[in-house]
């Protein structure tokens, strides 16, 4: 307060200034001190500052988790429309192989099918003679 001048003041006037001038640099030191002593009042704000940060990322978590439901109800509509009967299509591949192998080895299946009947055939009248 005093150390910027570089004499004290010798009027009335002078001393009623710097007077002045010392209770508001006083009145702004207590403040300021009563301030960071206040701790209910630092606690208090503390508290709503950390409550608001809550409730805003409860928010943002809760828009998030809805937007993921959004997509996985999107995603399971999409393959429950998609889906079709896949036994079908497996048989058909299954029967269309074997009926071009018998087209293309048309003397081994013949081959297999008499050796076959030639051994049911054998087979059947040998249980119907013990």
């Amino acid at each position: 307060m005093t150390e910027d001048r570089s004499e004290f003041p010798q009027t009335p006037e002078e001393i009623r200034v710097d007077r002045d001038l010392a209770r508001e640099e006083l009145e702004q030191t207590v403040s300021e001190l009563t301030d960071k002593i206040d701790i209910p009042a630092r606690a208090e704000n503390k508290i709503h500052d950390t409550t608001q940060a809550a409730k805003q990322r409860t928010a943002e978590a809760g828009q998030h988790a809805l937007d993921t439901a959004a997509r996985t109800r999107a995603r399971a509509g999409d393959l429950l429309a998609n889906t079709t009967p896949s036994i079908s299509e497996p048989l058909e591949d299954i029967v269309k192989q074997a009926t071009e192998s018998i087209r293309r080895n048309r003397v081994p299946v013949a081959l297999l099918g008499a050796v076959s009947a030639a051994v049911l055939t054998w087979a059947i009248l040998r249980r119907r003679r013990a």
